[in-house]
């Protein structure tokens, strides 16, 4: 074999080392957000503890023939948890980038399809990604405790960053789709993953925008029923 030979054969195996290296590394930042995460992390309702507020991320609820699953569930779910007490305020979080595009407000408006009270939803409009919202819920409404709302792999790597910031999160699993929507979603969330360790082990990243406090007006907690059995 000549020294060419040599020398294209071994850059494969370097390149081929360093991908399985990067996908080891992926896997083991996956796998510790979701350690840390898990324990925090509810699929069943009646194990859910009581929060005031529950914070809904946001997505796109899609189009008119094609509704997005994440997005239906995740309204589903919320509307649940203030049907079950297990919640007395909702804050829909999510992006408003023109008039034509705003997540918070299509958000509210299915709540309230629910039967969820307009006076019990607060939009938050700067929610352009997860460590935003969170952070948001926080700095801007002043909730140091509350519950996540999204599908499984989205509200532990929320409920890592809540903890992170020192918030007393829970999260709470909406349903996810099965086939190909969840499968895209799975993966591109080993990406979120890495950049969200990275966004506050390195880069020390803050919300894009903050701006003037929002009062959110809680109700009093019932003093019987679901919530006050926890």
């Amino acid at each position: 074999m000549s020294g060419k030979g040599r020398k294209t054969i071994l850059a494969g195996a370097a390149a081929a080392l360093a991908v399985v290296a990067l996908a080891a590394a992926i896997l083991l930042v996956s796998g510790y957000i979701g350690r840390k995460a898990e324990p925090y992390v509810y699929e069943e309702m009646a194990r859910l503890p009581y929060r005031d507020v529950g914070l809904v991320l946001g997505t796109s609820r899609g189009s008119s023939t094609h509704l997005n699953e994440f997005y239906l569930a995740r309204i589903a779910a919320a509307a649940e948890l203030f049907h079950a007490g297990k919640i007395g305020h909702i804050i829909v979080s999510g992006s408003n980038p023109s008039r034509y595009y705003n997540e918070p407000l299509v958000m509210k408006q299915d709540l309230m399809a629910k039967a969820v009270p307009a006076s019990s939803i607060t939009e938050d409009y700067a929610g352009l990604r997860t460590l935003d919202s969170v952070v948001r819920a926080d700095k801007v409404m002043g909730q140091k405790a509350f519950t996540i709302i999204s599908q499984r792999f989205h509200a532990e790597r929320a409920v890592f960053l809540g903890l992170h910031f020192g918030l007393d999160v829970v999260g709470y699993c909406a349903e996810a789709p099965t086939g190909l929507p969840d499968y895209g979603a799975r993966v591109r969330e080993y990406g979120a993953r890495c950049k969200a360790l990275l966004d506050i082990k390195v880069l020390n990243t803050q919300p894009k925008h903050l701006g003037e406090p929002i009062s959110i007006e809680l109700q009093p907690r019932p003093a019987s029923g679901p919530a006050a059995r926890d």
